[in-house]
C-alpha cells in the first residue's frame, strides 16, 4: 500500500543545521492529523475493531534538501480502500474518483468475502431474514455465509464509498499549520546562521 505524503521543499543543505523546532512542529502536526482522522473515522462508523484506528501511524524523512511526512497504516493495509473507496464492477457512483475497482484483478483473491465475514463477525450483525416483497421478514434466517454472500455481491457490483478520513484529515490540518511549520523551519535556519556567522539573517520559506 502506499502511504499519504507530504513533502516540504525548502531548497537548503540541511545536513549541519539542527532541526529543533522544525522537528517539535512536525511532530505536533503528525499528531494533529491522526487525531482528525481517528475522528473521521469513528463519525463515518469505519473502525468497528478499532485495528484501522489503532494502527495509524506517520514518520519522517529528512535529507536532498527536502523534508517528507508520510501517513500509512502497517497493521491495516485495507486503509486505502477505506479512505480512497473502491469504485463498483457497474457504478463508479460511490467513489468515482478512486484508484481502486472491482473487477480488475488487482485486489488479494477472496479479501471481499473475508473482509465482509470478519466485518459481520466483529459488529456483530444480527441475522437477516429471507422474505418477498409481500411478507417481509416471514422466512428462515439467513446463514451467516448467505449474508456474507449478499453483502459482497452488492460490495462488488456497486463499490465501496470514499471516505477520505485520512487525506481528508491532512488536508485540513496542513491549512491550519502551514504558517507554524514555516514559521519552525524559518527559526531553525536562522539560529543556525547566527551561531555560525555570529550575525542575524532573515529568510522567506514557502512551504
Amino acid at each position: 500500500m502506499r502511504p499519504i505524503l507530504l513533502e516540504i521543499d525548502y531548497g537548503y543543505d540541511d545536513s549541519e543545521i539542527p532541526m529543533v523546532e522544525f522537528t517539535k512542529a512536525l511532530n505536533k502536526f503528525a499528531v494533529e492529523v491522526i487525531r482528525r482522522a481517528r475522528i473521521a473515522l469513528a463519525v463515518a462508523k469505519k473502525n468497528s475493531t478499532g485495528n484501522l484506528s489503532n494502527s495509524l501511524a506517520s514518520s519522517v524523512k529528512v535529507g536532498n534538501s527536502k523534508i517528507t511526512l508520510s501517513f500509512d497504516a502497517p497493521t491495516a493495509p485495507y486503509w486505502e480502500y477505506v479512505n480512497y473507496g473502491v469504485r463498483g464492477k457497474i457504478s463508479d457512483a460511490k467513489a468515482p474518483e478512486s484508484p481502486f475497482k472491482f473487477g480488475t484483478k488487482t485486489g488479494e483473491s477472496g479479501g471481499l468475502r473475508r473482509g465482509i465475514r470478519s466485518w459481520i463477525d466483529n459488529k456483530p450483525i444480527k441475522q437477516w431474514k429471507h422474505g418477498t416483497k409481500e411478507k417481509k421478514g416471514t422466512g428462515r434466517f439467513m446463514s451467516y455465509d448467505e449474508m456474507t454472500n449478499y453483502i459482497s455481491r452488492s460490495v462488488y457490483l456497486y463499490g465501496i464509498e470514499s471516505s477520505y478520513f485520512y487525506s481528508g484529515a491532512l488536508e485540513m490540518t496542513y491549512k491550519k499549520y502551514k504558517k507554524k511549520l514555516a514559521k519552525a523551519l524559518r527559526n531553525d535556519y536562522e539560529a543556525w546562521f547566527f551561531t555560525e556567522f555570529n550575525q542575524t539573517f532573515e529568510m522567506k520559506i514557502t512551504i
